[in-house]
């Protein structure tokens, strides 16, 4: 499957860059042949390489065979806290409905809030197979590791304090972990908005986590090199965390944590069926300030992991690393193509909003519904309903999305290059 993918892949490539030529001929009149290339390179070329590479491998992908049902091994589930007083207690509601035959143990750290969590969590009847450790503000990562040194069940699941899962999280998370192959150490869970209506930029979110999140986790799940386990909810097995020495103090520290496991020659996957639900930025400034953290903690994991030199980093997981090497240089392109294209298109000149770019477009749009029909007939498995999302929020997403977050991206990886101060 991997080898088809990447050749379908490159015959693409092959033609997008006959028929590109011209084009850049075009541009170059203009702009010069440096920009010019660079322009078609990155708004064309590339992303419709990777789209192509991702449709292939969503269309080959093979269905997982039926097993056995394996015994429901016990787990402990790690909640780091701060200032989660109006959501903590719906995250360990939905951790009591779990349809769960093993035992559930529960860790929570306090990372110093003020808002009174604490008191929160001291008052209400947690039960015997919660615990609530106390701790000074020093970030997720230590909050992390200190509930980890008190993990002692084979299997820990990490859950954001404003997370809430869905009945069956827990059961389909571990049953795709343990039933993976044995050089398999973490499992992502899937992850959908769950304040989608609060505000046109939630909406945007609903459809970049059904969509774009998603369709990422499943093509990469299908290479067991799943690149994210996001600590919002992920399954881990314990003995392989301890072994690297838990999560390390970043801003990116769950992608740090997947790249280092990836580069010792374990692998990761993807429980598209392990449902949970995550608040989302409700503003644009927050938004952006979440997305500059993730570009940046994905600078931090090319900075700590040697992918190049690394000898047990498979070729797969290589390969899909290094597709992320293109995203800087995607969304700056991005940022100078969209405003030089609509000053074009004023003057009447469609040379760089033309019918090229739209190829690109309905590439893009295409693979849109094919991750679409994937992830509702896994919903329709699961009899579990999503509300409709937002037409309008679709055009958007699919236009402007990337244009609109390429700033935050752009200033977040040249924050971790110079070494700017890091801020949680």
């Amino acid at each position: 499957m991997f080898l088809m993918s990447t050749i379908l892949s490159l015959l693409y490539l092959i033609c997008a860059i006959c028929i590109n030529i011209n084009w850049i001929n075009d541009i170059a009149c203009y702009l010069g042949y440096f920009l010019s290339i660079y322009l078609v390179l990155f708004i064309a070329l590339i992303p419709g390489f990777i789209f192509v590479f991702m449709l292939i491998s969503l269309l080959l992908r093979k269905k997982e065979k039926k097993t056995t049902s394996t015994k429901e091994e016990d787990v402990t589930i790690l909640i780091p806290v701060y200032n989660a007083k109006k959501t903590i207690k719906e995250t360990i509601e939905s951790i009591r409905k779990q349809k769960y035959c093993g035992n559930i143990y529960v860790n929570i750290i306090d990372d110093g809030s003020t808002d009174g969590s604490l008191e929160l969590l001291k008052n209400m009847k947690l039960g015997p197979k919660i615990t609530l450790f106390e701790s000074d503000h020093r970030g997720k990562a230590y909050a992390l590791n200190e509930g980890l040194q008190n993990v002692k069940t084979d299997y820990t699941i990490t859950v954001d304090s404003d997370t809430v899962l869905h009945p069956l999280a827990v059961r389909n998370i571990m049953h795709k972990l343990l039933n993976s192959d044995k050089k398999t150490v973490a499992t992502a869970g899937c992850l959908f908005a769950k304040n989608a209506k609060k505000s046109f930029i939630t909406k945007l979110q609903e459809w970049d986590y059904t969509l774009g999140i998603f369709g990422v986790k499943l093509y990469q799940g299908n290479y067991n090199s799943t690149l994210v386990a996001q600590g919002a909810f992920s399954a881990y097995k314990t003995k392989f965390l301890k072994e690297i020495g838990g999560w390390k103090n970043c801003v990116g520290e769950d992608i740090v944590l997947t790249w280092e496991f990836l580069s010792k020659g374990y692998e990761t996957n993807f429980a598209e069926n392990a449902i949970a639900f995550t608040e989302v930025p409700e503003t644009l400034k927050k938004l952006g300030r979440q997305r500059k953290r993730w570009a940046r903690g994905m600078i931090e994991a090319f900075k700590r992991v040697k992918i190049v030199t690394s000898k047990d980093l498979n070729f797969k997981s290589k390969f899909l690393m290094c597709l992320n090497v293109f995203f800087p240089f995607m969304d700056l392109a991005l940022l100078i193509f969209l405003p030089l294209g609509l000053i074009f298109l004023a003057f009447g000149n469609q040379l760089l909003i033309g019918w090229l770019t739209l190829l690109v477009i309905l590439l893009g749009i295409l693979l849109c519904l094919v991750i679409d029909i994937k992830r509702k007939n896994m919903l329709r498995k699961i009899k579990c309903k999503l509300e409709k999302r937002s037409i309008l929020a679709f055009i958007v997403y699919v236009l402007l999305y990337a244009f609109i977050l390429a700033p935050y991206c752009l200033t977040g990886y040249i924050s971790e290059l110079i070494n700017s101060k890091k801020k949680w």
